[in-house]
């Protein structure tokens, strides 16, 4: 018979609860954000043992993505800081990104990278970055939209697929999933 003390504690619906040691804030649109990307971004850290917990900026139900994925999110924004996250991801999306102004959106990757702690994005998602003023002297890359908010706070837009700076993680759009998802873990390693 199994010891009783070394089962994992479990939910309602009879599944292990997991607990992890670091854990990051992904922030996602509520509809058209980039699927593909999302899912390897989350599964990455997944597989190193980093939590994720995903919000939105307060719709009820699911994220709907660009390809129709849907993704229950843990709840919203509301309430929302950085003490219990080593990392904060901003989730880019088809036509205007809602988080690229949103101020709770901004004061959460102003602490993380007042702290120092991973701020990632792709796509659109570059401009909630150059609207909190993280990107400034870093080489970041993102929407093409995004460029002359990167320069005006001070960043240096590129066309790259992807670009490190510290703790900075940026991808130029979805097609770069699984390499931003390598940079986030290298991230988080370092």
């Amino acid at each position: 018979m199994a010891n009783e003390e070394n089962q994992p504690e479990v939910d309602a619906d009879g599944l292990p609860i997991l607990t992890h040691a670091s854990n990051v804030l992904f922030i996602v649109p509520e509809q058209n954000f980039g699927d593909q990307i999302l899912r390897y971004a989350r599964s990455s850290l997944f597989n190193e043992a980093i939590g994720s917990r995903a919000v939105t900026l307060g719709g009820d139900g699911p994220a709907v993505g660009r390809l129709q994925d849907e993704v229950v999110v843990d709840g919203d924004i509301n309430g929302e800081a950085m003490d219990s996250y080593q990392g904060i991801v901003i989730c880019g999306c088809d036509g205007e990104n809602p988080l690229a102004r949103d101020e709770r959106v901004a004061r959460l990757l102003r602490d993380a990278h007042a702290d120092g702690k991973v701020v990632a994005s792709w796509g659109n998602a570059l401009c909630a970055l150059a609207h909190a003023g993280v990107v400034k002297g870093s080489r970041v890359t993102g929407a093409e939209a995004c460029q002359a908010d990167t320069r005006s706070a001070g960043g240096k837009f590129t066309t790259r697929q992807i670009e490190t700076a510290g703790r900075l993680v940026t991808a130029q759009d979805e097609s770069a999933g699984m390499r931003f998802g390598q940079a986030l873990v290298q991230a988080m390693r370092s």
